[in-house]
């Protein structure tokens, strides 16, 4: 195996971790937040899954055959579950990419009331998955929010190291009937080095209150990442079922 593949799949090690990094500190919602709470007395009822429904909820080998899902880290000690907070703008710039930034990262400007995330593998594919519980129509706000700043961001900073990414792009890759929002964009390592950057894939949807993210990387700079539309759809599937179920 070659040095350069060696290294890219270091950082790509490091790029699936990053979102327990910078959603791990209680960062609190900002204006965001307290904007989305001042205004549930006028959205309709939603059903807001709790952690232990959210965890019951995850995608499984008994939903899609032939996937692998884990806690991020090593066997039952790995962490992934309420670990997401609201990101702040501030992390950001510009700070008009913030819910681009804060979507790698399966998180958004909101505070959730629960959340999980899990490591999926399946044949010649692997992704992160989010669930976060929000409140009233936050969910549906995410997905406003992320689709908006999609329309001007095209690079931005962020986090205390200043990762770098750049072209960002809006694409088509949400299954179809699936409501939410899909981008790809590149983590760029070492700007002089072709083989530091890295492509990432990030599909955001949601069902009721809860958001489903998705996140994908390529160890191969020259191709896209992919997440699997099997993948979405068989937790959307779950997802709906929990949601409609009142179980």
């Amino acid at each position: 195996m070659s040095k350069a593949v060696v290294r890219r799949r270091v950082v790509a090690v490091a790029l699936m971790a990053v979102g327990l990094a910078a959603c791990g500190g209680n960062h609190g919602g900002g204006a965001a937040t307290a904007k989305a709470a001042g205004s549930q007395r006028h959205e309709p009822s939603v059903r807001v899954l709790s952690q232990d429904q959210l965890k019951q909820v995850v995608v499984s080998a008994h939903d899609l055959p032939g996937i692998r899902v884990e806690k991020i880290g090593t066997g039952s000690q790995g962490v992934g579950d309420g670990v997401i907070h609201a990101m702040p703008r501030t992390n950001t710039h510009p700070d008009a990419c913030a819910p681009v930034s804060a979507a790698v990262d399966g998180a958004s400007g909101y505070s959730p009331v629960a959340s999980v995330q899990r490591t999926i593998d399946m044949k010649d594919h692997s992704a992160i998955l989010t669930l976060a519980s929000y409140r009233a129509a936050e969910a549906s706000r995410v997905i406003d929010e992320l689709r908006a700043a999609l329309r001007t961001c095209t690079a931005y900073q962020a986090g205390p190291m200043k990762a770098t990414y750049k072209d960002v792009k809006a694409t088509n890759d949400v299954p179809q009937g699936e409501v939410g929002v899909a981008f790809r964009l590149t983590l760029v390592m070492d700007p002089n080095d072709d083989t530091l950057k890295i492509p990432v894939s990030v599909i955001v949807t949601h069902q009721g209150s809860t958001v489903a993210t998705y996140k994908a990387i390529s160890d191969d700079p020259r191709t896209p990442a992919t997440i699997p539309a099997g993948l979405v759809n068989a937790q959307a599937k779950v997802l709906d079922s929990a949601v409609h179920s009142g179980q």
